[in-house]
């Protein structure tokens, strides 16, 4: 039996950048360069997942460099993850935390880097240098502030990283709630880098409003748990219960299918907030405020973040990320239990 992938309606046509191919073959330059993909089957696993689609669909009107640099961070972070997700650090909390606080010592507030320091653990002493490379090209593109908002995002991702670790080491499969809580973090430094594409910051007046940050939480729901949709056959056959639709499953006791038509309501309804906020929230705007974030600087953000919600839906049915027949997926478990 297969999963059948709910239906999700979204008001926005995607769109795609003259740039994405060569996106595409410069992150594949970038990992092969750093050595980031520490076998062939992981190396391969990066090339099907199409991350230059994916960021040509979410930012398709960036220019070819910046492009480029936005391909190359989520080409570096996803790597990593894949490792904090499917090794066996992924079940030591403490080490992960150390690997997690080191990397986040690299994105310094005032742009320096240092790349040539020592590294406590051999997979830091790998990413090190690609990420010395990817501040080096970030930090001439913005200001001491991006940055640090960059670094808390970084952070509470790590956070959450290592809160999932230490459920797999319990065996524990988190509650509902809980889970929607820490998962919406994930998202939030891919959307700090569509001011990197647009060359030009949201002022913290504008960015810490509840409505600018309730648009970013739906955005970052809607995403989020349109992945997990996507991902529930392979992560329940690593029996990773990380995922909402098998967070879902175990908090009512259902199926597959059922959890995952239930979690299909539960995006469309995210896919809806973000479609009503981001249609409104200019005019709740004072004076004062739209001075600060002119018309039409605010009409291209709000357009980075539709470009994120409908671009990453129409990759998810291109990529071949989340299969479930990779052979390392398949080896561990056998067949999806729906």
């Amino acid at each position: 039996m297969s999963l059948r992938m709910p239906h999700i309606h979204v008001e926005f046509p995607p769109e795609l950048s003259p740039f994405a191919d060569r996106a595409e073959a410069g992150a594949r330059a970038f990992v092969a360069r750093f050595g980031l993909a520490p076998d062939e089957a992981a190396r391969h696993h990066h090339e099907r997942s199409l991350l230059g689609t994916l960021m040509g669909r979410a930012y398709p009107h960036s220019g070819a460099e910046e492009l480029q640099l936005v391909t190359d961070w989520i080409s570096c972070m996803l790597v990593l993850d894949d490792q904090f997700d499917e090794t066996s650090l992924g079940t030591e909390p403490e080490r992960l935390r150390e690997v997690c606080d080191e990397v986040l010592g690299w994105f310094t507030e005032d742009g320096s880097v240092d790349d040539a320091g020592p590294a406590a653990h051999s997979l830091t002493r790998v990413f090190r240098p690609a990420y010395a490379d990817l501040w080096r090209r970030t930090v001439p593109l913005t200001s001491p502030a991006w940055r640090r908002r960059l670094a808390a995002h970084i952070g509470a991702f790590f956070d959450t990283c290592v809160w999932e670790s230490e459920n797999r080491l319990a065996g524990r499969v988190p509650g509902l709630d809980e889970y929607i809580a820490h998962r919406g973090r994930a998202l939030m430094p891919y959307l700090d880098l569509i001011e990197v594409t647009t060359h030009f910051e949201v002022p913290e007046e504008i960015y810490t409003l509840p409505a600018f940050a309730e648009m970013n939480a739906a955005l970052s729901d809607a995403d989020l748990w349109t992945n997990d949709l996507f991902s529930c056959e392979k992560e329940a056959l690593l029996g990773d219960p990380h995922n909402l639709v098998l967070v879902h499953r175990h908090a009512h006791g259902t199926d597959l299918q059922t959890a995952a038509d239930a979690v299909g309501e539960m995006v469309q309804g995210r896919f809806d907030r973000f479609t009503e906020l981001s249609s409104s929230f200019a005019k709740l705007l004072t004076p004062a405020q739209r001075a600060l974030f002119p018309t039409d600087r605010l009409e291209r953000h709000v357009a980075g973040l539709r470009s994120w919600l409908t671009g990453q839906l129409q990759w998810r049915f291109e990529t071949l990320r989340f299969d479930p027949t990779r052979p390392e997926v398949t080896s561990t478990a056998g067949s999806t239990p729906l």
